[in-house]
């Protein structure tokens, strides 16, 4: 017996003709015509001579870095963002499979050239192709997208921050595609946005997530009119548009390279790769000589990042649009307060028995009424006071009521304008200081990567507000001969919103970082603790010559460190204080009591008399007396100054 039948084997050319056609057809599929196979190779060969993997515009398309430790690497995770395997860590083999794209013979949009048309669009300007020999590819589901969209103008959209999202402290920025002849027709606009996919709802967990980049980034086109939803009408964000001057082909630019992005995911950090640095690399790409990604570092602030933006492309005045709370507030204030009262017994009182009293009413003063009493019952139900059900009953009485009385001139003219961020302080503060103590002089340097405290000037920013994080001031004592971390705090966030009846909303606050607590009895720079403290209370506001805020907070309090009995405290107390402004000037007193139950039992008596007086929009003087326990006092006059992050 022949060895092929004693092992079972068939020997028939038909059977083995089977067994090779999962071979036989990839080779088939990618065959080249000689001629053809011969160009590609020339191509390949010239690429490599001119080092084009090495170009700044082929570097930018796929996000290539540098490592610290040699190497280069793309930090997109997604490999159908690649088309070579090793795409990702080798630039050179990733053109290379480029190079070998130009000559797929596949259907309409499976080509390379319709996954990455400006990336084939750089690639043949680089090679200097012929457009006969190489035409661009019929590619019918991004033609599809690209015609939707039509757009003739970007603009750079910034929603403020919001503190009661962690994610949302320092605002969002993303971009806003005009529909071309659409002027004002916000409901055909779309919008190109960047952020984290996560289903979590906060907490440790997100932001030690958010720190480490375990979420993945992905770029959406959404249409405006649900941002507008999101961020208007939900979390009560005020909205800054600011157009942007490009030209036709860099508007071109920015829609192929946004069509690519669609295959990307980056790893979001909230630090540094964020929402807003991330449009800065598709901004660059659509318009190179702005090289704005390269201006940021360690950090990115999404204030920062546009205002890097709007001055390298500035194209126009800027539009604010009010968030749906800002909107119902301006239009109370032109209400006298017995329509005020009137308002709130539609929106949450006996709505049947308050229609029959308005039914006499003149209508030119029932129509505002009505009016805001349904906005008024909208923003309930965006800040989830009321659900669907009692929204749609308690407003369609009132829209039918207001239909009868005809057209009416309620509220004319719009909110006024506030300051834009164009107009605010760089997010960065530096300081030094000069400090009187008991024993005698001392020296400080201060520095806070971000943002303000309730003494910086708030224009721009959010008023009533301290947001700083990473903030460290080195003390140095001329008598002691003694430099020493003064504080290091990591966070501090507080807001004060004035007691409202139609809003109802708390003051409240948050801080964690490393403090001297001479109270203890050790002098300062031997008595270091890590402290964390959060308060929830009210203010209430007196808006006379002088703005006073008046606050009061119930406040709980812990402390770890050596200096402590037993090594730690906890325990709760109030704080309450005065916050008073007028132009530039601006004052702070605030005073401290916490009893402690566990731990060092000690109580602990503080407080601060503080005024700061802006001398430009970036500079600041600040005198500062401070007492901590019953022994320890100082005085301190500070000079701030303000500038773009490193």
């Amino acid at each position: 017996m022949k060895a092929a039948e004693r092992t079972g084997a068939s020997t028939s050319p038909v059977r083995s003709l089977f067994l090779l056609l999962p071979f036989l057809f990839p080779l088939c599929a990618s065959a080249l015509a000689p001629q053809q196979e011969l160009r590609r190779l020339a191509l390949r060969q010239a690429a490599l001579k001119a080092e084009l993997w090495e170009d700044a515009g082929w570097r930018r398309l796929l996000y290539y870095e540098d490592g610290l430790f040699g190497g280069t690497q793309s930090p997109c995770t997604n490999p159908k963002f690649f088309l070579s395997r090793w795409g990702r860590i080798n630039p050179r083999l990733e053109l290379e499979a480029a190079i070998d794209g130009l000559f797929y013979e596949g259907g309409a949009d499976e080509a390379p050239a319709c996954a990455f048309p400006e990336r084939y669009r750089w690639l043949r300007a680089a090679l200097s192709l012929p457009a006969e020999e190489f035409p661009a590819p019929v590619c019918p589901k991004y033609e599809s997208w690209r015609s939707r969209l039509d757009i003739d103008k970007v603009s750079l959209l910034f929603a403020a921050g919001y503190l009661n999202n962690p994610s949302t402290l320092y605002g969002h920025t993303f971009l806003r595609l005009h529909t071309r002849g659409g002027a004002g027709a916000d409901l055909l606009d779309y919008t190109i946005n960047y952020a984290a996919t996560t289903d979590d709802r906060g907490g440790i967990l997100y932001a030690l997530k958010g720190l480490v980049g375990a979420y993945p980034g992905q770029f959406s086109t959404i249409p405006y009119y649900l941002k507008i939803q999101e961020y208007r009408n939900i979390e009560n964000r005020d909205l800054w548009e600011f157009p942007l001057d490009f030209t036709d082909e860099e508007i071109d630019r920015l829609l192929r390279h946004a069509w690519e992005l669609g295959k990307a995911s980056f790893p979001y950090l909230f630090f540094t790769r964020n929402c807003s640095w991330q449009l800065l690399p598709l901004l660059d790409i659509a318009k190179p000589e702005l090289d704005l990604a390269r201006r940021f570092h360690f950090w990115v602030i999404p204030s920062d990042t546009a205002r890097a933006v709007i001055a390298a492309s500035p194209a126009g005045e800027p539009v604010w649009r009010p968030s749906l709370w800002k909107t119902v507030e301006w239009k109370r204030a032109q209400l006298s307060p017995a329509q005020r009262d009137s308002v709130l017994e539609l929106a949450r009182g006996d709505q049947e028995a308050e229609l029959a009293r308005l039914a006499p009413v003149h209508p030119a003063l029932k129509a505002p009424v009505l009016e805001l009493a349904a906005d008024y019952l909208n923003w309930r139900y965006h800040a989830r006071k009321i659900d669907q059900k009692e929204l749609d009953g308690r407003t369609d009485p009132l829209l039918a009521a207001r239909a009868a009385l005809g057209p009416q001139n309620t509220f004319p003219g719009v909110p006024a304008r506030p300051a834009s961020i164009m107009a605010s302080h760089e997010s960065t503060r530096l300081g030094v200081g000069l400090v009187s103590l008991e024993n005698g002089p001392a020296y400080e340097l201060q520095a806070r990567f971000a943002l303000q405290d309730l003494l910086d000037d708030p224009e721009g920013y959010l008023p009533d507000a301290a947001l700083e994080m990473g903030s460290l001031k080195l003390r140095y004592e001329e008598n002691e001969s003694r430099l020493f971390v003064q504080q290091a705090r990591l966070a501090q966030v507080m807001s004060l919103n004035p007691w409202d009846d139609w809003v109802r909303r708390q003051s409240w606050g948050i801080a964690a970082g490393i403090e001297q607590a001479p109270e203890t009895g050790r002098e300062a720079g031997r008595s270091t603790v890590w402290a964390m403290n959060a308060g929830a209370g009210l203010a209430a506001e007196w808006d006379g010559p002088v703005r006073q805020l008046w606050y009061a907070m119930a406040e709980a309090d812990t402390a770890f460190g050596g200096v402590l009995r037993e090594n730690w405290r906890l325990g709760g107390g109030l704080k309450a204080g005065l916050l008073a402004s007028r132009g530039a000037f601006r004052g702070l007193l605030e005073a401290r009591y916490i009893g402690y139950a566990f731990g060092d039992s000690r109580p602990l008596w503080a407080g601060t008399a503080a005024a700061s007086l802006k001398l430009s929009r970036d500079d600041s003087l600040r005198a500062e007396f401070a007492w901590r326990g019953d022994d320890y006092r100082e005085l301190g006059l500070y000079f701030h100054h303000f500038v773009f992050p490193p």
